[in-house]
């Protein structure tokens, strides 16, 4: 995961970053459902969303067909961020485990696999 520290290179929050990647991973969607896909409340997705569009990074408009919802998607120069936020997490990433041995990293991938396995067991 990315700090703090490094996307405030970007001049962004975690949480600013997080819908930026969202956005260009699912494409655009409904600010409901870009909050219900953040985990964050409908008020926090809007603060959010005005600040990505004061910085050009991503837009907002009413549905042709419902004018009460409203569609979120990111823009030109959003993608562009993404794309160096990305290369800072591909950096942070490396650094992060560079002194990590090969078979320490799938002793930690098989204990993440297993609490993975145990959660989605637990919610069915």
């Amino acid at each position: 995961m990315l700090t703090e520290k490094n996307i405030s290179e970007l001049g962004l929050s975690l949480g600013e970053f997080g819908v930026l990647v969202n956005l260009s991973e699912a494409g655009p969607q409904l600010m409901v459902d870009l909050a219900i896909n953040q985990a964050i409340t409908q008020a926090a997705i809007t603060g959010i969303m005005n600040r990505l569009e004061e910085l050009g990074l991503a837009r907002r408009e009413q549905s042709k067909t419902d004018k009460r919802k409203i569609r979120a998607s990111i823009t030109e120069k959003g993608e562009t961020e993404v794309k160096i936020g990305m290369k800072l997490f591909r950096q942070f990433a490396e650094n992060a485990t560079r002194r990590v041995s090969l078979h320490d990293m799938n002793v930690v991938l098989k204990v993440l696999d297993e609490m993975l396995h145990a959660a989605t067991y637990l919610q069915t």
